[in-house]
């Protein structure tokens, strides 16, 4: 059983993470509805913030920086695939 100190870090790395992770999900909910109205400029722009929230994501290690590695790989040949 962690200390109470512990456990208190422990659920403010929790809430931070949580909002960082929702911050993914809806930049590529966004930029997956961008890739199927077909505006390729409103979709390179998303596709670059949706990166640079990956990338920090990675950075501050709230996911692993090669799942962010995937996920922008795999944003990026369905951009290419729409093309």
């Amino acid at each position: 059983m962690p200390s109470s100190k512990t456990h208190r870090n422990q659920l403010n790395k929790y809430k931070v993470n949580l909002s960082v992770k929702t911050a993914i999900k809806s930049s590529i909910t966004k930029l997956k509805e961008s890739i199927e109205s077909d505006n390729a400029e409103e979709t390179e722009k998303l596709y670059r913030e949706t990166s640079k929230v990956l990338d920090r994501a990675a950075k501050k290690k709230v996911i692993h920086k090669n799942n962010a590695s995937r996920k922008k790989s795999r944003l990026q040949h369905l951009i290419n695939k729409k093309k």
